[in-house]
């Protein structure tokens, strides 16, 4: 099998582990090859899962630093919840005034307006302590539920979209586009801290992964071992992360596939820094180059043991 990837739709209460599992449990393995998802999606969560088989994982990094992903959170004010979300425990519960005179009556567009000068651009943010970043090889998750607490450094996301789709107090539905690593859950309690409040997420849901979209997932009832599953339902590396394409001759191509850097004098108008999709002569793919000291590097190739 040639390099895809699958947009997949995982449902809520199922964990992202278990959408590859249906492609485990369905596919030969010499056909599979390796396998993995380009970033977890919390079982509280729904949406967009892309799963890369035969050597596409190896695409995840960029995925991860370079595409921007887009969620719709529902969220409770008023309330915080150990978890973030509905599905831990309330550890608190605001009862003053001001929640009830003041932010039920806020306009929508206003909350709006108050959160984009706040939080658009860039955003200092910590992992949630139930969240699957590690410390020391285990996630945090699995030390919270050990009643352990570990507390990592914030690190920079960059928020750049904030849409308040619906407000209905105490219910807010917010629309964030941001980049990989960002803790929805964390940001909306965030955003409810700085109207004035509590706040847990009710319901996530992640839309959108680059230009991969929630509306073109593939439903659970057609992942492999289903009926309607087809091969033709995955994307090509290059369909799912944009570089410039750059075409190789014959010769160009052995060397390319042997790990040799090519010169960029062999090429017209290829830029230092940059990323490009490589190809043979016959327009396979064969991997994903940088230029770097006017030199074609590959950060890995496509093969058949991918």
């Amino acid at each position: 099998m040639n390099p895809l990837i699958f947009n997949c739709f995982k449902p809520a209460r199922m964990s992202s582990y278990d959408v590859i599992r249906e492609f485990k449990r369905n596919i030969p393995k010499k056909e599979l090859g390796k396998i993995g998802h380009f970033g977890t999606l919390d079982p509280f969560a729904c949406g967009v899962l892309l799963i890369g088989v035969s050597g596409a994982q190896r695409l995840n990094n960029f995925v991860h630093d370079d595409l921007t992903k887009t969620y719709l959170a529902v969220g409770k004010l008023g309330v915080h919840y150990d978890t973030g979300d509905m599905t831990g425990d309330c550890l608190q519960v605001d009862e003053s005034k001001y929640l009830k005179n003041e932010i039920s009556s806020f306009d929508k567009d206003f909350i709006e307006n108050q959160l984009n000068e706040k939080f658009l651009g860039t955003y200092w943010q910590a992992p949630h302590k139930y969240s699957a970043a590690k410390f020391e090889g285990k996630k945090l998750y699995e030390y919270a539920r050990e009643g352990v607490e570990i507390k990592k450094e914030p690190k920079k996301r960059h928020v750049y979209k904030i849409e308040v789709v619906k407000y209905v107090f105490p219910y807010l539905s917010i629309r964030f586009e941001v980049s990989s690593g960002t803790y929805i859950r964390t940001l909306f309690s965030d955003c409810a801290q700085y109207l004035g409040t509590l706040g847990t997420c009710v319901s996530l849901v992640r839309e959108r992964i680059g230009n991969l979209s929630i509306k073109d997932s593939i439903a659970y009832n057609s992942l492999p071992g289903k009926e309607s599953f087809s091969y033709e339902l995955g994307l090509t590396p290059d369909q799912v992360y944009p570089a410039s394409k750059l075409y190789l001759s014959e010769k160009q191509s052995t060397h390319y596939l042997n790990g040799v850097p090519l010169g960029i004098n062999q090429f017209e108008k290829l830029e230092e820094n940059k990323k490009y999709w490589v190809y043979d002569a016959s327009k396979k793919l064969l991997g994903m180059s940088e230029v770097t000291d006017a030199k074609l590097k590959s950060h890995f190739i496509f093969s058949s043991n991918s």
